[in-house]
């Protein structure tokens, strides 16, 4: 089940280009996440841009990005509840990602209309998903003065609601550690019906060849100390000056 695809990372610092790193034995490029845990490998003729030891980023060719990541959630705090579970975080994620507000419209994806899950060669589950898209349009006077009642009455009208097309595909991984449920975003450019991308960017099959090297490993868990953390005092008196 290769067929899954796309995937980059690369950089561990702001704003720096990855343009070497460990070559594997077909001439790909290999990139290591020390602080997510999580390895794969890439075409020699693409690049990778990566933010703050890889949270999130880019994947470029000639042509330019071809693909956006971020590992989510990328911190610590706040603890997640007891019993999370990465295709649910995942899902939601990739749900939240696509709500965009304008003047009197806003667009969104939902739930999706199908979900397919397989593994990368290291056995790393993979999520693909077709997210059904939608905007609203609401009635009102197109004055861009619109003052905040007009723009309150026309949101409280009824919206004209138009399905837009699906979102597809876009993907997770589940890059999980013992401690904490993670995911790697993986967001092809292009694949978005709200957005005016080139779809031709996408090489579907170089993309699921790069997502099916994907690999995770332990990493050391951050000392990180979140408010709910922290001890809670009970407040005292300490003295009432009477007069």
């Amino acid at each position: 089940m290769r067929w899954l695809g796309i995937l980059w990372l690369c950089a561990i610092l702001p704003v720096e280009i990855v343009a070497a790193g460990e070559e594997s034995e077909n001439g790909w490029k290999t990139y290591r996440s020390e602080k997510f845990g999580y390895e794969l490998s890439y075409p020699p003729e693409m690049e990778c841009i990566a933010y703050f030891e890889g949270s999130s980023g880019e994947l470029k060719n000639a042509g330019g990005i071809v693909a956006s990541f971020e590992v989510w959630p990328s911190d610590e705090c706040p603890r997640q509840p007891a019993g999370a579970i990465a295709r649910e975080i995942g899902i939601q994620r990739a749900k939240d990602l696509t709500q965009a507000d304008g003047h009197g419209s806003s667009s969104y994806c939902g739930d999706p209309v199908t979900v397919r899950d397989v593994a990368s060669l290291h056995g790393v589950k993979i999520y693909e998903l077709e997210l059904s898209c939608v905007s609203e349009t609401y009635t009102g006077p197109d004055d861009d003065e619109m003052d905040a009642e007009q723009d309150a009455a026309a949101i409280d009208a009824e919206p004209i609601i138009a399905n837009v097309g699906k979102k597809w595909p876009t993907y997770f991984a589940d890059i999980s550690q013992p401690w904490r449920k993670v995911v790697l975003m993986l967001d092809p450019i292009g694949n978005n019906p709200l957005s005016y991308e080139d779809r031709d960017r996408i090489d579907m099959p170089i993309m699921r060849t790069i997502l099916a090297s994907l690999k995770t490993f332990s990493v050391q868990k951050s000392p990180a100390i979140c408010i709910e953390d922290l001890p809670k005092r009970t407040p005292s008196i300490r003295g009432v000056i009477m007069r």
